[in-house]
């Protein structure tokens, strides 16, 4: 990266736009940034930074300080840098977050943090996330690496030689790419992790498994049981132990499965024979309530004949009934017929008021029509002379506006005029300001120029030395020297009193000039705005020439409106008149039609009333020949007649019922008295009670072989799958064990963590070579600031076993043969270690194609600490 321009606006101690163009300083590669304490040396190195990466270059700025003390209020502060990479020209520009005035009102808001890049085909990111992103794939480093690598920022030289192994990891993981080596490293370590958490699982699922295990209490396998649950056993004899258990229970639970065999088939003889005594008990019961309910039925069923008989001495009136209902649903179709004629004759006499009411309601629009297409005729003739005078009007009304533009064009020069009358007497005021302030200033350097004249001999005086001669007379004794007087001005404050008496005199003169040029201008607007009244026939001066124009453009735009409205009511005349000759003949059409349709609808009516004469005249005479005047009346009828004829053969059918019910309950009852009295016939030898008491003792020993035998089978499942799940899970253990040895091994190896060795990881023993590399270039450039004394070494041994080591720095004396830590250098000799480190770092990065090009190295750092030789040595080393 180097940097091409670089503008600074309201920016630290840089109140107003500064703009330097670093690129006029060549490709030299050596330059110095001088100035006193204060003056903004390091404010530039932040301004480069900021622009960046929006951070300062030293820790203890915020980027809330960038904002100028001594700027104007609506100079914005920004930082823009203009910077070329790898042969592509990039420009980036950000602005800190500071208040600034409102765009609109008084006040002030806060204007936000914003940034912009430019890429070199014109492409532009905004976001300052975005920004911030680019800036960093550009650059191949972030801010915190360039500050090591690329700027040495204030009070921190030291940093890049001091710095630690695993500072220097960071550094050149991101410079030469070793991230590959550190996710190797990173991926043995999950891996070997991962695979420790599952032999961990895996232990915990065996252990769980074996606590699964169960036996009964008093065998004496149990005892191993609490073994095997305590993890005293081996995982053979564990098997061993569940085998021995499964086939123990599964002999016990085939010796039950025996028994209870044999215990159902006595309950099930002995529940047979009480099944018999208690049905013998109930036939008895049963018999006494049948021959009670055979006497009551007898009763019941001579007097259920007695009801039948008299209900089939009805059938007759039935049947009278029927016959009538049948003659009067004959004749039901004849009362729809009668209906539907009435309904015909109403619908024709409605019918016929509608078209009587059609009849004069189109004689009546036929009439208002006729007279309606009279009017029309009538207005057609008064609009006979429509459009004549619109053609007049129009010409009118051109030249009308047209000398109301010319107006209004000179409304407007009398306008810019005023303003440039104004402007003429400002101008002659700043000239005489201008002219006053040159006087004074030619007057101020007069008087210094005098005085500096007359004290030429103090100034001499101020030069002698004694033993060494005068440069007027040449004597060596100075006995009188000549004073200088305290008022007289120095040659410095003579040249900047002649500089400002020139300058001023020149600003005089261009406001001169600048008087002279508008003077002109108003001339020729006056002489522009005469020929222009003249044409319009206006005779009168610029100076009051306004007024006129006004009275003139009121009267032209009311001419104007009246010439409008006349052409608006010709054209609706014109309107009006086309409408009426094509809308005339349209309803002369509709008349003729309407005429003709009320004709017609006379004859329809006529023909109507003929119709309706003929039905009456038919509905009466069919009227006449029915029983009933209605339709409803006879369904009236004939829903009694139905009623009457369902009573009827309801009552029959219900005493029917009732006494073939009766006959067929009198035969169940009689058969099964037969029945029950076979039943009872037969013996029983077994007591009840007795078989009761053998049936509850039988009942209570198979409920306690059921007991048994579902805790044995329980048993038997739990331990079944116990021995399953701890055979499987037993060889994935032994396999992930096997896996887990050898990965672990790895990881350690790789991570720089085998107890006793040295702690150097991959990743850190690649960067070494790199590190050999830079430490080489470093000290081309250490042995020649040092005078040879002085060589730095990457430490081959670690201080411990305990951290990281590898990338740590020595630095070996050539005087007296030692090697120690660089942290023993002086202020000096740490200053031009740190220096060269620097620029053998910036070697190696470009000549290596790590990915980032350091085409320009930052150093805020004072020279001060070396002497004389030191600072020789060290400015032959930059200047190579």
């Amino acid at each position: 990266m180097r940097p091409l321009k670089l503008v600074l606006s309201a920016f630290g101690p840089y109140a107003g736009r500064t703009e330097l163009d670093l690129a006029q300083l060549g490709t030299g590669g050596l330059y110095l940034i001088t100035g006193d304490t204060g003056a903004g040396k390091t404010t530039i190195f932040d301004a480069l930074t900021y622009a960046l990466y929006g951070e300062a270059s030293g820790a203890n700025r915020d980027a809330s300080m960038f904002r100028s003390k001594y700027a104007k209020p609506e100079t914005p502060t920004e930082v823009e840098l203009t910077f070329s990479y790898a042969g592509k020209t990039y420009t980036v520009k950000r602005n800190p977050e500071y208040d600034r005035p409102k765009a609109r009102g008084e006040g002030f808001t806060v204007q936000k943090a914003e940034a912009l890049l430019r890429y070199p085909d014109g492409r532009v990111v905004t976001r300052q996330r975005d920004v911030d992103q680019a800036i960093r794939e550009i650059m191949g480093i972030n801010r915190s690496q360039f500050m090591q690598i690329a700027m040495i920022a204030q009070g921190d030289f030291l940093k890049l030689l001091l710095a630690t192994t695993g500072e220097r990891q960071a550094i050149f993981r991101q410079i030469f790419k070793t991230e590959l080596f550190q996710a190797l490293q990173e991926r043995l370590k999950r891996d070997a992790a991962s695979l420790n958490d599952l032999c961990s699982a895996a232990r915990s699922s065996l252990a769980q498994f074996i606590g699964g295990i169960e036996a009964d209490e008093l065998d004496a396998l149990s005892i191993d049981v609490s073994r095997a649950k305590a993890g005293d056993l081996p995982i053979a004899d564990v098997v061993e132990l569940l085998n021995r258990l499964i086939e123990k229970d599964a002999s016990a639970e085939s010796a039950l499965d025996r028994r209870k065999e044999e215990l159902d088939r006595k309950l099930a003889t002995i529940n047979g024979v009480l099944g018999q005594i208690n049905a013998q008990e109930k036939a008895k019961a049963a018999v006494e309530r049948n021959r009670a309910e055979l006497d009551l039925e007898t009763q019941r069923h001579a007097e259920l004949k007695a009801a039948l008989e008299a209900q089939r001495a009805a059938v007759p009136e039935t049947e009278r009934a029927a016959d009538e209902k049948s003659k009067l649903e004959a004749e039901l179709p004849r009362y729809d017929a009668l209906d539907k004629l009435g309904r015909e004759l109403k619908k024709a006499r409605e019918e016929l008021a509608a078209k009587e009411a059609a009849h004069a309601a189109d004689l009546q629009k036929s009439t208002a029509a006729g007279q309606t297409l009279e009017a029309l005729r009538q207005e057609l003739k008064t609009l006979a002379d429509a459009g004549a005078e619109r053609q007049r009007l129009f010409s009118e009304r051109e030249k009308k506006d047209g000398r109301k533009k010319a107006v209004d064009g000179l409304l407007a020069d009398l306008s810019a005029h005023r303003k440039e009358r104004a402007k003429l007497e400002a101008l002659r005021r700043e000239y005489l300001e201008a002219s006053e302030a040159g006087r004074r200033a030619s007057a101020e350097y007069e008087a210094k120029n005098k005085a500096f004249l007359d004290e030429q001999a103090g100034i001499i005086a101020e030069t002698l030395e004694d033993g060494k001669p005068c440069p007027v007379c040449g004597s060596t004794e100075h006995p009188h020297p000549a004073a200088k007087s305290a008022q007289a001005p120095t040659e410095a404050q003579l040249r900047k009193s002649k500089a400002e008496a020139e300058a001023a005199q020149r600003a005089a003169q261009q406001k001169s000039e600048e008087c002279a040029a508008a003077n002109e201008k108003l001339i020729g607007q006056a002489e522009s705005i005469r020929a222009k009244l003249e044409e319009l026939g206006l005779s009168c001066e610029p100076g009051n020439a306004e007024t006129v124009l006004m009275v003139a453009r009121g009267e032209l735009e009311n001419e104007l409106g009246q010439l409008a409205a006349s052409i608006r009511t010709e054209d609706r005349r014109m309107a009006r008149r086309a409408a009426l000759e094509a809308e005339i003949p349209r309803k002369e059409t509709a008349l003729t039609g309407q005429k003709e349709a009320l004709e017609a609808l006379s004859n329809a009516i006529a023909g109507q009333r003929a119709e309706i004469l003929s039905k009456a005249k038919q509905r009466e005479a069919e009227a006449g020949s029915l029983r009933f005047e209605s339709r409803q009346r006879a369904e009236a009828r004939i829903g009694e007649l139905d009623a009457l004829i369902g009573r009827l053969k309801a009552r029959l059918k219900r005493a029917e019922e009732a006494f073939n019910a009766s006959d067929k309950r009198i035969g169940e009852l009689r058969a099964a008295i037969e029945g029950l009295e076979e039943q009872l016939a037969e013996k029983i030898e077994l007591d009840k009670e007795a078989g009761l008491r053998q049936k509850s003792e039988l009942t209570e020993e198979r409920k306690e072989a059921d007991r048994k035998s579902k805790a044995l089978s329980a048993r038997l499942s739990a331990n079944r799958a116990a021995l399953t799940n701890i055979r499987d899970k037993s060889a994935e253990l032994d396999g992930l064990e096997k896996r887990y040895t050898w990965l672990k091994a790895l990881s350690n190896t790789a991570a720089g963590s085998i107890a006793g060795k040295e702690k150097i990881m991959l990743e850190t023993y690649i960067q070494m070579t790199f590190f050999d590399r830079i430490v080489a270039r470093a000290n081309t450039r250490f042995m020649i600031m040092s005078g040879g004394q002085y060589e730095l070494k990457r430490r081959r041994e670690a201080e411990n076993k305990v951290n990281q080591s590898g990338l740590d720095l020595d630095v070996i004396d050539h005087y007296n043969g030692t090697e120690r830590s660089v942290k023993t250098l002086s202020g000096g000799e740490s200053f031009m270690a740190s220096l060269s480190l620097a620029l053998g770092l910036s070697d190696e990065i470009q000549s290596s194609a790590g990915g980032v090009r350091l085409d320009t190295m930052f150093v805020d750092e004072g020279f001060g600490s070396l002497d004389e030789e030191s600072l020789d040595q060290a400015m032959k080393a930059l200047s190579g």
